[in-house]
């Protein structure tokens, strides 16, 4: 998200409606799960949780921060109503690694 973030600006501009579901996990989950995996400080993968969704809002997008996916229905059907882009800061765990992440910790590729 941050590496793209003046793309939002594009998005606004010339009108696109997007949807844009950001996984937020406070850092950089494929190297911090790496890290771990071998028992190294991962510190300097981990910078916080943002409010990606004000960051939307400052461009002129909508912009929501998810903590219960019950609320993604309602959500839904709100983005589909409306013809904006929005963002949406979903806050998922740093403590769940995803499969790929564990299969290559599992074949010892731990950091790259």
């Amino acid at each position: 998200m941050f590496f793209n973030i003046r793309e939002l600006e594009t998005v606004k501009r010339l009108g696109y409606r997007i949807l844009i579901c950001a996984m937020n996990d406070g850092g950089y989950g494929s190297e911090f799960h790496k890290l771990r995996a071998d028992g190294l400080d991962d510190s300097l993968a981990i910078f916080g949780r943002p409010a990606l969704e004000n960051i939307a809002r400052g461009f002129g997008l909508r912009g929501h921060e998810i903590r219960d996916v019950s609320v993604i229905p309602k959500l839904f059907e709100d983005f589909v109503a409306q013809g904006e882009s929005e963002i949406w800061n979903i806050q998922i765990s740093d403590k769940v690694t995803a499969p790929v992440i564990r299969q290559t910790i599992k074949r010892g590729h731990g950091v790259m």
